[in-house]
């Protein structure tokens, strides 16, 4: 099917190429290293986060793309055959470690505003420990912040309380020190030469000029989620490519080049862009008859740019952790449900930390949703996949029951 034809497409093409792209609408991968790295290959990072209710965000992203995933995959890429690593692309990632490069510029950049924060938070003294610390590192071996004594400080309720924690800190933004290991959230630090083959640190800068790394960056960003607008929000959210007019110099430059492709989606009035080489799969989409149900996490490459998801599949998401509980309209971690090509459903699991049984704190079908024979078995088989990744044998039957399937449900 021809998709791109008069350089616009419809809503439902455009669905279905971003869950194709994303590699949502399957689950054959088999269980293996390779899947995770071709993936984070593809879409250039996953978003980290520290929060674990039922699994952090960058496992919540991979358990709905690979089958029989679970965490010690990507615990394994990361700290053990160091394929992946730790660091600052859209927020704290992870991505490729040949990749590590072409960050130079957002590693100073996060330098400097790392050096303001310590700033207003009367800790800049951190900055004349920088050495000691380092060499404590080298000397010491891989170790946590807790490990080092050095200098009090009291920031209130945010930032260090160790004049040595801020400067590990801060060694790590600038790439000095990168990530042996993680002790649950806890970072275990070490020099970066020890982590990283000499061929890469010592790697010359990628782009010849600032205008170059621009463009690769905007590209990479639009190839993160596969197809994606110029308009402000958080899929754009980093150094550079955050600011309207070095992001649109960029993408002009870009589409002149034909690197990538300008086109609309029906009733959108902001133009889309998409790089050349993913435009085969734009124009070869088509419906599949297999319709699986995923539970997506709160910053899944997807969901992005949460004006564009409302745009195009009309499913309206925030993630509310950080909103009040009285202002909240739904749940503290909640979980959009896909299903084949739409948002069906929101799910808020309980916190799960071993046992049997995983816990439903709440479930809230999309107003239109009718619960079908067809709808339920897929619910069923998510289920069952969900618990397969976090090692409950089954979810609560009454929780099932009570909270999933007393709504609309077709006799």
């Amino acid at each position: 099917m021809e998709a791109l034809t008069g350089n616009k497409i419809s809503i439902d093409e455009a669905r279905r190429f971003l869950i194709t792209y994303q590699g949502l609408n399957h689950n054959g991968n088999s269980q293996d290293e390779n899947s995770v790295l071709e993936f984070v290959r593809k879409v250039g990072c996953i978003q980290f986060d520290p929060l674990n209710i039922v699994g952090r965000n960058p496992d919540l992203v991979l358990q709905s793309r690979i089958k029989n995933y679970n965490s010690s995959i990507l615990n394994d890429l990361l700290y053990e055959k160091r394929s992946l690593i730790d660091g600052w692309d859209k927020m704290m990632a992870i991505y490729l470690q040949t990749d590590w490069p072409y960050f130079s510029r957002v590693r100073k950049e996060n330098g400097k505003d790392l050096q303001k924060v310590l700033a207003h938070r009367n800790a800049s003294q951190a900055l004349d420990y920088l050495e000691q610390v380092k060499n404590i590192v080298i000397e010491s071996g891989p170790l946590q912040s807790n490990k080092i004594d050095i200098g009090s400080n009291n920031p209130g309720s945010w930032g260090h309380r160790k004049l040595s924690s801020a400067a590990l800190d801060y060694l790590y933004t600038i790439g000095e020190l990168g990530i042996y290991k993680k002790i649950n959230t806890q970072k275990v630090y070490d020099i970066i030469e020890n982590l990283l083959p000499s061929s890469i640190l010592n790697q010359e800068d990628p782009f010849e000029s600032d205008e170059k790394f621009y463009e690769w960056y905007v590209k990479r960003r639009i190839g993160s989620i596969g197809m994606l607008w110029s308009r402000g929000g958080s899929a754009w959210l980093g150094h550079y490519i955050s600011d309207s007019k070095i992001r649109n110099k960029a993408i002009k430059s870009l589409v002149e080049k034909d690197e990538i492709k300008e086109f609309y989606v029906e009733d959108i009035k902001y133009p889309f862009y998409i790089k050349k080489e993913d435009l085969n799969l734009l124009n070869e989409i088509t419906d599949t008859d297999k319709k699986e149900m995923k539970f997506i996490a709160p910053l899944d490459n997807l969901l992005w740019d949460r004006a564009m998801i409302k745009s195009i599949f009309d499913f309206d998401y925030s993630w509310e952790v950080y909103i009040p509980v009285k202002k909240r309209k739904y749940g503290y971690y909640v979980l959009p449900v896909l299903y084949n090509n739409r948002f069906v459903a929101r799910f808020e699991p309980e916190m799960y930390r071993g046992g049997k049984e995983l816990h439903i704190k709440a479930w809230w079908w999309e107003e239109d949703i009718i619960v079908t024979e067809e709808l339920e078995t897929a619910l069923k088989q998510a289920f069952e996949q969900f618990c397969n990744y976090i090692g409950a044998e089954n979810v609560n039957k009454e929780d099932f029951e009570n909270k999933c399937l007393c709504y609309n449900k077709k006799s």
